[in-house]
């Protein structure tokens, strides 16, 4: 709030009059509260949390009573003053209005717009203007006009500027502010002795626990004769549960100590107190007996789409993982409760779901898992890692091993009358197998067993582990599935059958007593308003990679990845200062041969930017997927990622006898041995194919370089784990392919190593997304304003079914909707190993 001068002359009014309420010992550098818009506008953009709060100030005899209030998220705040003065004779309001944006290099801007309604006066509209800068986790730097213009005719509320210093020498410990103010001379033919045109205020917030914070100011006039101490004062704060409340009194030297006849006034304040948000998720007194609840019902999103107004399909796959993490180190939470409910999670999104319940298992935190609908294999493999896992009593413990259904076009192309033309490289690249041939092929075979062991292995493992039996156990219980609740509770794959209504009825025998429960996704989630500004990037690689833009996708196929798109995310993070690495999120089976050359080379000129680059994969990250990760400075998988797939195929469809058969006559004319190369009537002839298994075969071999040059292997080491072969995470760290097995925070913690950054020190996540939108990229505070946590609903189920049934036609789609791609990396467009 801010720090306006008010006047108790009779030179002027009846009374002063200011369009909003002070707030006691805020600097306009450090003030991020819910009255951060009455002090400083701009400082709004760098908390993007959800905050309230109500204000009282008064005279120590009550001749005058403010009362103010203020809500706002992000970039947006409201704020109402009512000034009661004369001894509540008149009652003066304002209603404002503040926004702010965020700008590079943790630049800020900020506007107040003021409506004030004085009571036996004239009427007018203020502003206030902020800028901030915040370069380091313990400097910032503003500058604030208020009153702009001297739009007060009642000569009441007078123009302001101030700047100031905030320093942070102990992070949130410890925070200094000095201001330089300078009022200017209201418009009177009297101006009284006691104006003082200069001001300095220096403040301190101290936090001695978490929850409990001390404030005091003192503040000074500054004149020809030199500096004159003309108060101080002194508050505390208290938090629980991130509301908090505080008192403030000040003191005036003019009054020899005195409680000030002017509440308003910073120079001859009065006390104060304040009820609201300001330190998300603090509490001076934690009862430990939190357990959140996170309820997993679909997949959660890799990217926020974002629109003009409203951009939410719930918190992110990251924003998940991030406050599972989070709670690892919360003192106040006990356990946690997981409610699955066919979320269809990829193998390897369930690996790193289930490290982070494993970590608080051995921080002492208790996990219950809850299953319920028909748990399928992920579902146990997940919640193998907990201590308790309760099943609904009808529902089915589908735990029933693994399978791949791999289907063939060949058949249906000869009855239409399509002729597929198909060259590769080499006899593992199996996906244009579904054009050419009635059966898989032995090399298909070969390594689709291979990923099915290596799954299986992992699935039985983690269960054993997690139900302390050994391997053999497992295999029974899966060969016996699936199981009845009461089936599965006897064989002891699951500890409890509940209802969801007796969850918080076994949670308080599980904790010893009662515990509060409540939804994670809603949970107060800490955001720093002073985030060093050390950022790693997050761009993501998910779906089919084509060439142009990315699409979200339709019924037959998911995300595309376009190469323009991950191509201006990885420029921006290239030539961001505040970026200092990049983590390359690959959750893709592949696509266009070009846009994964370009995407590599997007990687590699972040890299000569001198910032390190550290991928993360997915479910999968195979032919294309591997190709734009193999330059990164090093590579994490899952073991049951399903990843490599080095090998090239072009292909493309005759539909000369189709057309003949619906009637449709064709006449070519060409020019050119290659003209007819690209045609959809005329197959390839001898000479054409030779030519398309040349450009397949250079791809092949700059591939293998590649590769060769990323992980630092010869050629020949290359091919001998190449020739399309698809390998498994866990294979492919032994091939030297994967760097390290691990899952996606495990990357950010690798890349923030590489870049320097001590683990101590706070650092922002920033998600790359590859349709922000125009709204989006002019203003971010203002999308991440809307973009707040809301509880995950289920996923279209119809949908994602379709999908799996006609995934062979889903690639074909791809392939045919960018037929200017003539050599492909891609991987069949389903990739799950299942059933789920």
């Amino acid at each position: 709030m801010t720090l306006v001068a008010l006047l108790a002359s009779p030179g002027f009014a009846q009374s002063p009059q200011v369009h909003h309420p002070v707030v006691p010992s805020a600097s306009v550098a450090a003030e991020d509260g819910p009255g951060a818009l009455w002090v400083n506008p701009a400082n709004l953009a760098y908390d993007p949390d959800l905050r309230y709060g109500a204000f009282f100030d008064a005279t120590s005899d009550q001749s005058r009573v403010d009362l103010g209030a203020t809500i706002g998220t992000g970039a947006f705040g409201f704020g109402l003053h009512n000034s009661l003065r004369d001894e509540a004779a008149l009652s003066d309001w304002s209603l404002d209005y503040a926004t702010a944006v965020a700008l590079p290099e943790r630049l800020a801007v900020g506007l107040l717009l003021s409506w004030n309604f004085i009571d036996g006066g004239d009427n007018y509209v203020a502003y206030d203007a902020g800028l901030s800068w915040r370069p380091l986790p313990w400097l910032g730097v503003s500058g604030v006009a208020q009153n702009v213009g001297n739009p007060d005719p009642n000569s009441l509320a007078l123009p302001r500027t101030a700047a100031g210093i905030a320093l942070r020498p102990l992070g949130r410990g410890v925070v200094l502010g000095v201001d330089y103010a300078r009022l200017f001379e209201p418009q009177s033919e009297v101006v009284p002795a006691s104006f003082r045109a200069d001001q300095l205020l220096a403040t301190l917030r101290v936090r001695p626990a978490e929850g409990l914070y001390l404030r005091g100011n003192i503040n000074t006039s500054v004149d020809e004769a030199g500096v004159e101490v003309v108060s101080a004062g002194a508050g505390i704060e208290i938090y629980f549960d991130g509301i908090g409340a505080g008192v403030h009194e000040t003191l005036s030297a003019a009054t020899e100590w005195e409680l000030a006849p002017v509440a308003s006034d910073p120079a001859l304040p009065g006390r104060s107190a304040w009820i609201g948000t300001d330190e998300p998720g603090e509490s001076l007194v934690r009862s430990g007996r939190q357990v959140p609840v996170l309820a997993l019902d679909r997949t959660p999103p890799y990217q926020r789409t974002v629109s003009l107004f409203l951009a939410d399909e719930g918190p992110t796959w990251l924003e998940i993982l991030e406050r599972l993490r989070r709670l690892e180190s919360d003192r106040g939470v006990r356990g946690l409760v997981l409610q699955i409910d066919d979320p269809n999670l990829s193998w390897g999104q369930a690996a790193e779901l289930r490290e982070r319940i494993l970590a608080l298992e051995q921080g002492g935190k208790q996990v219950l898992v809850y299953l319920s609908g028909n748990p399928g294999n992920v579902a146990c493999y997940i919640a193998s890692a907990a201590s308790r896992v309760a099943l609904h009593p009808a529902a089915n413990l589908s735990l029933v091993g693994l399978s791949v259904e791999m289907q063939y076009l060949r058949g249906l192309l000869d009855l239409v009358g399509v002729e597929p033309q198909v060259v590769r490289r080499a006899e593992y690249k199996a996906a244009p197998e579904q054009l050419t041939r009635f059966e898989p092929s032995e090399p298909a075979l070969e390594q689709m067993d291979a990923l099915l062991d290596d799954t299986f292995d992992e699935l039985v493992a983690a269960i054993g582990r997690g139900r302390d039996v050994d391997a053999e156990k497992v295999r029974e219980w899966i060969d016996g599935g699936p199981h009845t609740a009461a089936a599965a509770l006897e064989a002891g794959l699951v500890d409890v059958l509940l209802y969801p209504d007796e969850i918080d009825r076994d949670l308080a025998g599980l904790h010893g007593g009662s515990v509060s429960a409540e939804d994670l996704n809603e949970s107060p989630q800490p955001h720093s308003p002073w985030e060093d500004p050390s950022q790693i990037a997050i761009v993501y690689v998910e779906g089919a990679i084509v060439s142009g833009e990315g699409s979200p996708g339709g019924l037959l196929s998911g995300r595309v990845s376009g190469s323009k798109s991950t191509v201006r995310a990885l420029e921006r993070a290239a030539g961001d200062g505040q970026v200092k690495a990049v983590v390359l999120r690959v959750d893709s089976p592949g696509g266009s041969s070009f846009a994964s050359d370009e995407i590599w080379r997007a990687v590699e000129r972040v890299q000569e930017a001198g910032k390190p680059v550290v991928a993360s994969m997915g479910g999968v990250a195979a032919s294309g997927g591997y190709y734009v990760a193999a330059g990164s400075d090093a590579i994490w998988a899952e073991p049951a990622t399903i990843t490599d797939s080095i090998g090239v195929y072009s292909t493309k469809m005759s539909l000369g006898e189709l057309l003949d058969k619906v009637g449709v006559g064709t006449t070519t004319l060409s020019r050119g041995r290659m003209a007819t190369l690209d045609s959809p009537t005329e197959p390839w002839d001898d000479i054409q194919r030779a030519k398309m298994q040349e450009l397949v075969d250079e791809t092949y071999g700059q591939f293998k370089q590649r590769v060769a040059d990323g992980r630092g292997l010869e050629p020949d080491e290359v091919e001998n784990v190449a020739r399309g072969r698809v390998w498994s995470g866990k294979r492919a760290s032994e091939n030297g392919l994967v760097d390290h097995l691990g899952g996606f925070q495990d990357a950010i913690a690798d890349a923030r190593a590489r870049a320097g950054i001590p683990a101590s020190r706070e650092v922002a996540l920033v998600e790359y997304t590859e349709r922000e939108g125009f709204f989006a990229a002019l203003a971010p505070s203002l999308v991440r304003s809307f973009a707040g946590s809301v509880g995950l609903g289920r996923e279209d189920t119809v949908r994602a079914r379709a999908r799996a049934l006609l995934a062979p036609l889903g690639t074909a789609l791809v392939w045919a909707a960018y037929p200017e791609e003539r050599t492909w990396l891609m991987e069949p467009w389903t990739t799950h190993v299942g059933p789920h």
